[in-house]
């Protein structure tokens, strides 16, 4: 069978049309995810959800949850799980997230989360995770500046604002930007990440977060969905990932402790569903 064309000069194989693309992506405070998140809404039309981003709305509507949600962010601390899944459930059973497809950002953040999206049936077809050094996190996030109409994320030193007294004058910073509180969202970050990543190993592809910015989001979009139609047909494509094959593959890793770690005595017994051993 002859495969289709499009018409005109550049003909291109004409490519089955794509489910909508369901994306994760992680990083530290600092690491640049909010600028190549914008890339990639930009490229492929889908929707960004960001649970920080809503969570920092929220502190000032005024309600007692916005000022419990304020207090967590000033110190550093993460929300509840609960509070954190139901945002994700809400955002991602829009109408536009299931048809345009979406971008979780910096979701899931411990292993109760990221077990929460499995049973949910959540499963990104890419995760991405951007690394970078801590002592470069600190520097990034501490000049750190933020246009609030834009959205345009500067840096006091390595990307400062345009010589526009307009724009410069209606710069501001994170509430949560200060040294203290960035120390304790990277040590947050780093002690949850372990518990997320067992359950998201196979799909997860780690990107060098200290490249030149241009260079990066090239790598991004390029790993994300490749313009060069290498699956244009349907039949040919590799099969999407499942909520089953990710919970499969977290449960034979489980089960390959050559040391497994049983629970001391005494402790609490672990909720439904949660695993009690884990490999030294």
């Amino acid at each position: 069978m002859a495969r289709p064309l499009a018409g005109g000069k550049n003909s291109l194989v004409k490519e089955d049309p794509w489910p909508p693309l369901n994306l994760v992506i992680m990083g530290a405070p600092g690491c640049g995810k909010g600028t190549h998140c914008r890339a990639i809404v930009e490229k492929f039309g889908v929707v960004h959800v960001s649970v920080g981003d809503i969570l920092r709305k929220r502190q000032h509507d005024g309600t007692d949850v916005g000022d419990q949600v304020a207090e967590y962010l000033r110190s550093g601390r993460l929300v509840p799980d609960e509070l954190a899944i139901d945002i994700v459930k809400q955002e991602l059973s829009s109408e536009a997230c299931k048809t345009k497809g979406w971008l979780l950002d910096n979701f899931p953040r411990t292993a109760d989360q990221a077990l929460s999206m499995i049973d949910l049936r959540i499963i990104p077809h890419k995760y991405i995770h951007i690394e970078v050094p801590d002592h470069v996190l600190m520097e990034r996030c501490l000049g750190r500046l933020i246009d609030p109409e834009t959205g345009e994320i500067y840096h006091k030193k390595d990307n400062p604002p345009p010589d526009d007294p307009v724009i410069r004058g209606r710069l501001v910073t994170r509430e949560d930007d200060t040294e203290e509180a960035i120390k304790r969202r990277l040590e947050l970050f780093h002690d949850n990440m372990d518990g997320v990543v067992d359950f998201i190993e196979d799909i997860r592809h780690e990107f060098d977060g200290q490249v030149p910015r241009e260079e990066l989001t090239r790598d991004l979009l390029a790993y994300i969905k490749p313009d060069a139609p290498l699956y244009a047909f349907e039949s040919e494509r590799p099969p999407l990932t499942s909520a089953d094959d990710v919970r499969a593959a977290f449960e034979a890793r489980e089960g390959q402790c050559e040391d497994p770690v049983e629970p001391e005595e005494g402790d609490p017994p672990p909720p439904p569903g949660r695993r009690v051993v884990g490999c030294v």
